[in-house]
């Protein structure tokens, strides 16, 4: 039973959490201190789980242990001289001795754990800004900075707090952690399963019932796991194959598998880690944050299960009715919702993020003693923790590479000469400006966690939105929400992707299907930020008067994508509910009533349409 924590991965694993665990009760460490050791455990364990030639001896076996063991050895190294490294002046200081050497040996650790964990798109972006840095002299105009040399480069990302121990691995060496681990010990106590049961007890009798409660169970659980791939791999295997078994092609419940599980990242209470680091960039409590997320990413859901709606009463899908002892089961574990209650109300009582997540963490192993069924023995303990700490590489190295990238757009100024153009491009005109901050965003998230594409459209176009004159929640909000939408947007939609290989679908095919059904979510972000309302900044009927328009245009835009309004539309009409969706999405009253009254107008042709075609298929 204890064997498969014997490993070196689990062993670090297990250590990295309890570090952790440690300074949730006795407070952080400096920030120095807390950032280096966080960085060296999730590169020593990121070179333990994944090694270069297998399990090989000989040169490799050499490699891997050095891998292994070099950040822990240069994380001690910044810890020993935290006090001398936090006196320096950066730039004035000369870099020399064994900080020139070790830091040009971290930065190269940090690129090569990115390359093994996340793939080689953020690794090579790194690359390509690390080649700015040292070239910026040789640019013209804009691009033209000072440049950087090795002795300037290891002082920016190894030595000040601007480069790889900067803001990005702050949050989540502070805050992120905790919360991936809270998500980890539930889904060991059976909250996970616990989701799914739920939303299947509440769906399974509508039409496209599985559908639905991919939506619901996938939105909870995305909450919880903050992360897109890890929900469509967590909830797609069960809810994929029963959507199939009622009857949706391959490619469909792929594609509405990966929806919901990318959601999750815009649903509180916990979000996604970019959500903490907006917190972190706009300098307010994380609670501003989940309030504002409230609406979209309650419209972001109804978007999706509106259209699943809709096609299954095209489609004439059958709902699924194979859960027979679910009650039974959701009884049993019922009282793992508990701890989510404490995490919530501790957050809204002013707790720190992390202090919060650890006693929700201690609340899960408590209330797991109320049933049999889910105790929290020590051997799921430890399971949690291992679990933890390995979704949290996936945080951890993002975030270190965003750091080399911030550090080098800081250090250019890049970012406000990206504002500039962003402006002049958009020639003043808001939507314009909005449309290309978008695309932005999604070009930025292509094969790149929503994290790091958060980060760098924080850095690089946040600030043209907010030239605008727009809300600051807003402009990061909006970049969020389009940092998310790239995990489904072609031609590099990770969550479409990951929710293929378990359907067994065509991935460019389930990319474009996941794209098309997400286009009244598409939306979303362009109606709060025209109207802020929507994030609950202005008058309570301001807020409700939007929402309910927002929502009506949200049903048009999906009536107009399937084609369906209790019989089929034609083509005509469906540039009309197209028509009816923007004016409803527009912030004035009057384009939403005008709205209103086309979808009305659309909705008796159809009706009287139908009955056309009852009365005939009756006579016949």
């Amino acid at each position: 039973m204890w064997s498969k924590f014997k490993s070196v991965s689990a062993i670090l694993a297990i250590i990295w959490a309890m570090f952790h665990m440690y300074t949730a009760v006795s407070g952080p460490m400096p920030a120095t201190v807390q950032r280096a050791i966080h960085v060296a455990f999730a590169l020593s364990l990121a070179f333990s789980l994944f090694p270069i030639g297998g399990n090989g001896k000989g040169f490799f076996k050499l490699a891997n242990a050095i891998t292994v063991t070099l950040p822990l050895i240069i994380g001690g190294y910044v810890v020993y001289h935290a006090e001398r490294l936090n006196s320096r002046i950066w730039f004035v200081d000369k870099v020399e001795g064994l900080d020139l050497w070790l830091g040009i040996a971290f930065i190269l650790l940090v690129l090569e754990a990115s390359r093994r964990t996340v793939g080689k798109v953020m690794t090579i972006l790194a690359l390509v800004f690390i080649a700015y840095g040292f070239a910026g002299s040789y640019f013209d105009g804009l691009l033209q900075h000072r440049g950087l040399n090795v002795q300037h480069l290891v002082d920016l990302q190894f030595l000040s707090p601007d480069g790889i121990f900067g803001v990005p691995i702050g949050v989540a060496a502070e805050y992120v952690f905790y919360f991936v681990l809270f998500g980890a010990f539930l889904e060991v106590s059976g909250g996970g399963k616990l989701f799914i049961d739920i939303a299947y007890r509440i769906t399974r009798r509508g039409k496209g019932g599985p559908a639905k409660a991919a939506i619901v169970s996938s939105g909870l659980m995305g909450s919880i796991s903050g992360s897109a791939v890890a929900n469509v791999v967590s909830t797609g295997i069960f809810t994929i194959p029963l959507m199939k078994r009622a009857g949706y092609s391959a490619k469909d419940a792929a594609a509405i598998e990966a929806l919901a599980s990318t959601g999750g990242q815009l649903m509180p209470p916990i979000m996604g880690a970019a959500a903490f680091i907006m917190a972190e960039m706009l300098g307010v409590p994380y609670v501003e944050i989940m309030l504002a997320a409230l609406i979209p990413s309650l419209l972001y859901y109804l978007s999706i299960y509106i259209i699943v709606h809709i096609k299954a009463a095209k489609e004439q899908l059958v709902s699924a009715n194979e859960l027979e002892e679910e009650k039974i089961e959701i009884l049993k574990r019922v009282h793992l919702l508990l701890p989510l209650t404490v995490l919530v109300a501790m957050i809204f009582m002013g707790y720190s993020l992390f202090t919060a997540a650890f006693w929700g963490i201690l609340s899960i192993i408590a209330f797991s003693f109320l049933r049999k069924e889910t105790f929290m023995t020590p051997e799921k303990i430890l399971t949690a923790m291992v679990s933890g700490s390995k979704q949290a590489i996936q945080v951890t190295i993002p975030c270190a590479i965003a750091g080399i990238v911030v550090g080098i757009i800081s250090f250019s100024g890049l970012g406000l000469k990206f504002t500039s153009i962003i402006v002049q491009w958009s020639l003043g005109n808001l939507v314009l400006a909005l449309i290309l901050v978008a695309l932005g965003c999604i070009i930025m998230g292509m094969g790149m966690p929503t994290t790091s594409a958060y980060i760098m459209g924080s850095i690089l176009l946040a600030p043209a939105l907010e030239n605008f004159g727009i809300h600051p929640i807003a402009a990061h909000m909006f970049i969020l929400y389009f940092a998310v939408l790239s995990m489904i947007t072609p031609p590099i939609a990770l969550a479409a992707y990951s929710a293929a290989g378990i359907s067994g679908s065509d991935m460019n095919e389930t990319g474009m299907r996941a794209f098309l059904l997400s286009t009244g979510a598409f939306l979303i972000p362009f109606a709060f930020v025209l109207n802020p309302s929507l994030l609950l900044i202005g008058e309570v009927k301001d807020i409700i008067w939007m929402t309910v328009s927002t929502t009506m245009g949200i049903a048009a835009l999906s009536y107009c994508v399937v084609g369906y309004m209790q019989t089929d539309i034609h083509w005509g009409i469906r540039i009309v509910l197209l028509i009816s969706s923007v004016m409803m999405i527009i912030p004035e009253s009057i384009s939403d009533v005008l709205g209103f009254v086309l979808l009305i107008f659309v909705f008796l042709i159809q009706r009287l349409k139908a009955r056309k075609v009852l009365d005939s298929n009756i006579s016949v």
